[in-house]
């Protein structure tokens, strides 16, 4: 081999060794992207599936308050009109105005107990909690790029 032969040997020589360990650290900082852009996918699923979870909890909470409410109130108006035809009955029949003036006050009492026993049953429900919050974004990794 002559000179010059070896000093291009020596300079393909070089440059691939250059290129190589240039591809290497290439090839290592995609895989350290890779990695940190699949831990950061991995962090925002875990947060959407929590948030999503706290929906649907919220959402059957509110719909069981809404449920029971109603049934309380229907379960009311059910009794206010029974007892309204109790007292009007009861009125009815009363010959005296004492009498009555009594069967009034006893419908009345009877309505304010039911009232009463609506608001405490109202009262008594466990009300849904407070409506979720997104997760806020978090920005996708970004390349690194070295010339």
């Amino acid at each position: 081999m002559n000179v010059k032969n070896k000093l291009i040997a020596v300079a393909v020589l070089s440059v691939s060794a250059v290129f190589l360990s240039a591809t290497s650290a290439v090839a290592a900082g995609d895989l350290a992207y890779k990695s940190s852009v699949d831990a950061w996918k991995t962090s925002v699923k875990a947060a959407k599936d929590s948030y999503d979870a706290s929906v649907r909890q919220y959402k059957e909470g509110k719909q069981n308050y809404s449920s029971a409410k109603n049934a309380i109130n229907e379960k009311f108006k059910a009794d206010m009109a029974a007892s309204k035809a109790k007292t009007k009955a009861a009125i009815e029949a009363s010959t005296t105005a004492e009498a009555k003036k009594a069967a009034k006050a006893s419908g009345k009492a009877e309505v304010d107990s039911l009232i009463a026993a609506r608001n405490s049953a109202v009262a008594a429900l466990v009300k849904p909690t407070t409506k979720p919050v997104k997760p806020t974004k978090t920005d996708k990794p970004v390349k690194t790029t070295s010339n």
